[in-house]
Parts: structure tokens; sequence; C-alpha cells
């Protein structure tokens, strides 16, 4: 009889990170990449390698926004020309970039890491409306857009939701619970170019992959019961909030 090996904290880590994405339509690799690499060495003992964190980074970003776009898109359909426009050039970069990320020095990702953080911090808290440069050109815009941040979010591993979502709403205007719908699917998209590509480079990670979908599940289903019931404004004031958290996180990389 072959041996299965269970990891309960798994469960627990999916649970966060699909809350997260049922609330915002986001994948949450953001929030899971630190509970991997110092929370989970904590609570089981085992300090995963990086090659699995961002392998299982990349996994949590694929079925929390497969969940969370199910359940959401029943009340709210997705802006299906920011899907065609931004969603696939952001998913090829996104599938190139996580190819060719072991080339990179850890610096120079830390440096990624920082600069993510700053855009997303920058576009949430500065930008009152929409951009008319953006909105007037949106052909030209939404890919271009698309490609440079599906770049920079494959490098480090990540769907890119903490910098989509804020795009999507602060740049182009969208509607936060249309825009949460919207970004769910974009995840799915984006995150299955990144999840592909550390496919192909290394498979370690997926004997973890059970655990972790299990607890996206739930956490899913938790975070989009939350999220049908606040009120636009007060949820818009909840993602500024958790955008805030994430792009200091990610510029503290940089700095310490």
């Amino acid at each position: 009889m072959v041996a299965v090996t269970i990891y309960p904290v798994m469960v627990g880590v999916g649970v966060m990170a699909g809350f997260m994405s049922g609330l915002f339509g986001i994948g949450g690799g953001i929030i899971v990449t630190p509970l991997l690499v110092l929370i989970y060495p904590i609570l089981s003992g085992q300090k995963l390698p990086i090659e699995v964190v961002t392998g299982l980074s990349s996994a949590q970003g694929f079925f929390s926004s497969l969940v969370s776009f199910a359940l959401h898109r029943i009340k709210f359909q997705p802006d299906w020309r920011v899907i065609r426009s931004f969603a696939i050039p952001m998913a090829v970069a996104n599938f190139f970039a996580s190819l060719h990320a072991e080339a990179f020095s850890e610096d120079f990702i830390l440096f990624v890491f920082g600069l993510l953080g700053l855009m997303s911090l920058l576009v949430t808290y500065l930008f009152h409306k929409p951009v008319a440069l953006f909105c007037d050109h949106p052909s030209l815009s939404l890919p271009l857009i698309g490609l440079v941040l599906g770049v920079l979010c494959g490098l480090v591993g990540q769907g890119g939701g903490f910098i989509y979502l804020p795009v999507l709403i602060s740049l182009f205007g969208l509607q936060i619970k249309q825009a949460i719908s919207t970004s769910a699917l974009i995840g799915i998209i984006g995150a299955s170019g990144a999840l592909f590509g550390r496919v192909g480079s290394s498979m370690d990670f997926l004997g973890y992959t059970g655990e972790l979908v299990l607890g996206i599940v739930v956490g899913g289903f938790l975070g989009a019961m939350l999220s049908h019931r606040l009120d636009p404004r007060h949820l818009k004031q909840a993602l500024n909030a958790f955008i805030l958290l994430c792009s200091i996180q990610l510029m503290l990389r940089l700095l310490i």
C-alpha cells in the first residue's frame, strides 16, 4: 500500500486565499506566498523549497479565481471587452515571463515585487477618476497595459489581481462589483499562464495542491457571500485597505 501524506496546514492556507478571492475576485497569491514562506514552516515544521512556493502560488491563483468567478458571475457579468483585450495579452506575457523567471537574480525579483507594490498603491490612491486617454483608446491601452503587467507578474509568480483590479476600477472606470467578476475571470486566464509555465519547469508542488484546493473552495464560498452582501461603497473601502497592505508588504520585501 502506498502511504498518503496529508498536509492539514495547507487547507488553512487555502481557506484564507479562497476567502480573499471570493471577497475581491483576485487570486490571492499576494497573501499565500508570505504564508507559505513564513507561517507554514512554523505550523508544519516543514520548510518549502522556493520552487514549490512559487508553484503553489500559481496553482492557488488559478483555482481561487476559478471558484471566485463561478460564484460571482451568477450576479454580475464580466466586461467581455476587457477580457478579450486585456486578459489574453496578459496571460500570454505571464506565461512566457514565468518560463524565464529563474534566469533573473533574486535582487531583480525583489525589485519587481517592490515596483508592483508601488504601482498598485499609486493607481489606487492617486486616480479618483477614469483616465480619459486610456478610456478613449481602449483597443491600444488595454492590451499594452495587459502585456506590461503580465511580464512583471509572471516574473514573480503572481496572477496580479492586486494590481489589475485597481487598474480596471481607477484607470478604466469599471464599477466595483462588475470589476470583481471581471477580475476573477482575468485571474483564471492570467494565472493559467503562470501555472502552466511552472508545470513546464517543475512539478514538485503538485503533491500539496489537493489540500490547498479544498481550502480554497470553502474560503471562496465564505468570501463571495460577504462580497454580495456588502454595499459597493464599503466593499471599495475594504479593497483600498487591502491594496494598501499588499503594497506595503511588497515594498518591504525590497527594503528588508
